[in-house]
């Protein structure tokens, strides 16, 4: 019980105290899937963190340097741009009221969402909870190459950074682990072997550093609205059947962000 506490004091940060009622809901609903060690817990908790002041840096620099390659209604630009092996997706656009953040944020945050498939935003395989605002999942590489199957595992937080700015990591980056389907993996050692994303360098040179995907959403309060920036980057490991399916799939969450504003 100590460890639970513990953990449930230190997730303060990832938690939004008016989803009180969420939490029972995702702990009861997925209990087998619960992790109750501390130490694997704050591990992924620092991952998380990671990742999204990540996310948070690489938001707040500036479009100069990238190429646009579609718009959508108004002045809603996607943004590209290729640095070494990653390709690099920006949109930042703006939904009208300020007072439709919890919503937003909640219709981003929706693994627990069995209701809208087709539009979710967090997809996979669960394979974790270690808050009701930190998951791993599990994702099955599909390519004919590797012999038995593989898996890989990925981590989706949702993360707290002020009163008005909120960051979704979605289940994008690899975990230092390949396994076979049926093995039962060790998930603190898979967290503790995985390389720290370095928050205190250039937010660019940060991300060619991963040498693995990332992708989430930085969501803003401001006066006339709520701003949302989606960031992915999709690292090219020569792999041309993984590389394609996740440019693929990039394309479908963008088409889902269009239709945001009609759905909030």
């Amino acid at each position: 019980m100590q460890n639970v506490a513990f953990a449930s004091e230190r997730a303060a940060n990832f938690a939004n105290k008016a989803d009180s009622d969420l939490h029972e809901t995702v702990f009861d609903k997925y209990r087998g899937f619960v992790c109750y060690d501390i130490y694997e817990i704050s591990e992924a908790m620092d991952h998380a963190k990671n990742a999204s002041t990540l996310l948070l840096k690489l938001s707040e620099t500036g479009t100069d340097s990238y190429s646009s390659f579609f718009k959508g209604n108004g002045n809603n630009i996607i943004y590209f741009k290729k640095i070494g092996n990653m390709d690099i997706g920006r949109f930042q656009f703006t939904i009208p009221f300020a007072y439709k953040y919890s919503d937003i944020i909640k219709e981003l945050w929706d693994f627990n969402d069995i209701q809208k498939y087709n539009y979710k935003f967090i997809k996979g395989n669960l394979a974790r909870v270690y808050s009701k605002n930190i998951i791993m999942f599990e994702k099955l590489i599909t390519d004919s190459n590797y012999t038995p199957l593989i898996k890989k595992y990925i981590l989706a937080a949702k993360v707290k950074h002020s009163n008005d700015t909120t960051v979704i990591l979605c289940p994008s980056r690899a975990l230092n682990y390949l396994g076979i389907i049926g093995d039962e993996p060790n998930m603190k050692e898979i967290l503790k072997n995985t390389q720290p994303i370095e928050t205190d360098i250039d937010p660019e040179e940060a991300l060619t550093k991963l040498d693995t995907n990332i992708a989430g959403f930085v969501v803003k309060k401001c006066n006339n609205g709520v701003q949302i920036t989606y960031i992915n980057a999709v690292y090219d490991s020569g792999n041309s059947i993984e590389y394609a399916y996740d440019k693929r799939d990039i394309y479908f969450v963008y088409m889902n962000i269009l239709s945001l504003e009609q759905r909030i």
